[in-house]
């Protein structure tokens, strides 16, 4: 890959890489009863696992999604993620699962803070500049005085003709 080539390549990517690391703070859950749309990140009881592995895996330990629905005895969730004891995560496609209350513990809300993500936008964007004037795309590779191409050349001729 030329270094052009990587600096273009990082500048297209800079959007994305801060969509994808935007900075998240997790809050308590004050109330028992989460709104729905709430994004949640709660852990599973020892009788949760055993309730839910049917359903989530065996392994599971914490379960990140969205309220769908929820009373006292029962959250619906739509799940984004199962986190497994083993060390590996699951990603889900926000499948809605019913989780008796009993079977999660400290629960907390999930939200995008402004905050952190304006200040990882900010090294993120400053790190691209470095790179691309690291890399020579920003132009201070570039000589300030080009030499003048040569006039293009052309011999007078009578050309090639078939004549019968």
């Amino acid at each position: 890959m030329q270094l052009v080539s990587l600096s273009r390549w990082l500048f297209s990517a800079a959007p994305l890489v801060l969509l994808l690391g935007a900075c998240y703070t997790r809050l308590p859950i004050t109330t028992s009863v989460p709104e729905p749309a709430t994004r949640v990140v709660a852990n599973l009881t020892d009788t949760g696992v055993v309730a839910m592995s049917g359903v989530i895996g065996t392994g599971a330990y914490e379960i990140e999604g969205v309220i769908a629905e929820a009373d006292a005895s029962t959250w619906k969730v739509q799940l984004t993620r199962v986190e497994q004891r083993g060390g590996s995560s699951v990603i889900w496609n926000r499948e809605l699962v019913s989780f008796p209350r009993s079977a999660l513990t400290n629960a907390t809300e999930k939200r995008l803070s402004r905050s952190r993500s304006i200040m990882a936008a900010g090294l993120v964007t400053a790190g691209v500049v470095v790179a691309a004037i690291v890399f020579g795309d920003l132009g201070a590779d570039e000589e300030p005085n080009p030499p003048i191409p040569p006039p293009a050349f052309r011999a007078p001729g009578r050309g090639f003709r078939l004549g019968f």
